[in-house]
């Protein structure tokens, strides 16, 4: 099995995020409007390879589910445990949530908490909804007013090369309850 450099998948994502937003993948400097790398189908390459790299770096090497022969059932449960570490810091999208939440475990020894799982929890007790948004002309997923109640806001984020999308932040109120919830989110209780 070949084993992926993480320090050069990091950068790699890195390199391609800059290129996305239009800017020079070194020095992260904007480029200019005639550029390859503001050409629109260069841009959604671009972010389409990111997001393969994002998800192979999340899955330990596996684009979409894994293999059930070639899981690695070794690694114990996420401890709960370790959640007394939890401090709110910032407002945050769940990505970052996760990563937070993921480096207070040996990833080696324990399995990673995943968005998905929280996504889904969240729509299930009603504090995100899915919704067609007019002015993209697609599905998107929102704060529900419960979930406004609880600290989560929907942003809309466009970027400098015009892509426009709907990002959810996470204020304290909502970290603190996935964290008070997390056993039942991995177990999917």
């Amino acid at each position: 099995m070949y084993v992926v450099d993480t320090k050069k998948l990091e950068t790699a994502i890195l390199y391609l995020q800059r290129m996305t937003e239009g800017n020079n993948p070194v020095n992260n400097m904007p480029e200019d409007d005639g550029s390859v790398i503001k050409n629109p189908n260069v841009v959604r390459c671009m972010e389409f390879i990111r997001s393969v790299l994002v998800e192979l770096k999340q899955n330990d090497g596996y684009i979409g589910r894994r293999p059930l022969k070639n899981r690695d059932n070794t690694k114990e449960e996420f401890p709960l445990d370790c959640l007394v570490e939890f401090k709110y810091q910032e407002d945050k999208n769940i990505t970052k949530f996760v990563e937070q939440l993921n480096g207070y475990i040996d990833t080696t020894k324990y399995k990673r908490v995943v968005y998905t799982s929280i996504r889904k929890w969240l729509m299930e007790q009603g504090y995100l909804e899915e919704r067609i948004d007019e002015n993209l002309g697609k599905r998107v997923t929102v704060a529900s007013d419960k979930g406004k109640k609880i600290g989560i806001e929907s942003r809309r984020i466009e970027k400098e090369n015009g892509r426009i999308y709907i990002q959810n932040v996470y204020g304290k109120q909502a970290q603190e309850l996935l964290v008070d919830n997390l056993g039942k989110i991995i177990n999917n209780d």
